[in-house]
């Protein structure tokens, strides 16, 4: 098989695997909805106790990255991008992404609870990291975008590399209380800790790596509403503050100028 044969063949795959797995993301992460033999997300969430999970209703993002990846799905299948460089550059990683979000699903679905909490971090920490990475070569890449592009590639899959970026970390801290709490630790504390780790990543992908506001806006939406679930009379004040503090940090982040910025064209 000659080069340029094999390189055909590899971008029809990571069309296939990309528009395959669009999808699936959101079947696989909704199975315990409809599926009574399996666990839905609210039921995973409550396998431990976590500080760090903000209110309901921040997961309603969910939506419109679930139709934001469909239509990125097809517009990168279109036969005009099978070997443009924008998509040969990003489009393998944000295939190992979308494919580690569909078995993040499964995975929390159908695995038994004393070993969900595990597996489900060891599977979503790679699958961020691949999204970060597509997200991050779409966007140096961007120039090469066209408007349409701009709103149906860059920002569905900015918003979900940053989504998943602020979410791996609350998934870590219920597990990391699991192990620490018999230990005595206090839970404000391990959340606060917890929280300092994943502000610090958000920060380092945005001035290092992408200043991208669409990226950043996911995690505002998640640090909002934590803020929102423990500044409440039931809540924990350190934490709410720390959140509130986060949405700041974040904000100068992508304001004090840098190397890059989103202009949606």
């Amino acid at each position: 098989m000659t080069s340029k044969n094999k390189t055909h063949h590899n971008d029809k795959l990571r069309q296939i695997l990309i528009l395959v797995a669009a999808p699936l993301i959101w079947i696989f992460s909704s199975l315990g909805i409809f599926l009574d033999n399996a666990r839905s997300p609210s039921d995973f969430s409550d396998l431990t106790e976590n500080a760090l999970v903000p209110q309901t209703f921040a997961f309603s993002i969910w939506l419109p990255i679930f139709l934001g990846i469909l239509a990125f799905g097809i517009i990168q299948a279109l036969p005009r991008n099978k070997a443009r460089d924008i998509y040969r550059r990003s489009g393998w990683w944000i295939a190992a992404g979308l494919w580690g979000v569909a078995a993040w699903g499964l995975v929390t679905a159908y695995l038994p609870d004393s070993a969900v909490e595990v597996l489900a971090t060891l599977v979503f920490i790679p699958t961020m990291l691949c999204l970060v990475v597509g997200m991050t070569k779409l966007w140096r890449g961007r120039e090469a975008l066209n408007t349409i592009e701009t709103w149906l590639v860059l920002v569905p899959v900015s918003l979900i590399a940053g989504w998943c970026s602020i979410a791996i970390f609350v998934g870590l801290n219920g597990l990391v209380w699991k192990f620490v709490a018999p230990l005595g630790w206090n839970i404000t504390a391990t959340a606060m800790s917890v929280l300092g780790i994943a502000l610090w990543w958000a920060i380092y992908i945005l001035r290092q790596r992408a200043m991208n506001k669409i990226y950043a806006f996911p995690i505002l939406w998640g640090l909002g509403f934590l803020a929102l679930r423990h500044l409440g009379q039931a809540g924990d004040t350190y934490i709410g503050l720390s959140a509130l503090i986060g949405v700041v940090a974040i904000i100068l982040a992508t304001s004090v100028p840098g190397k890059t910025a989103l202009h949606i064209r």
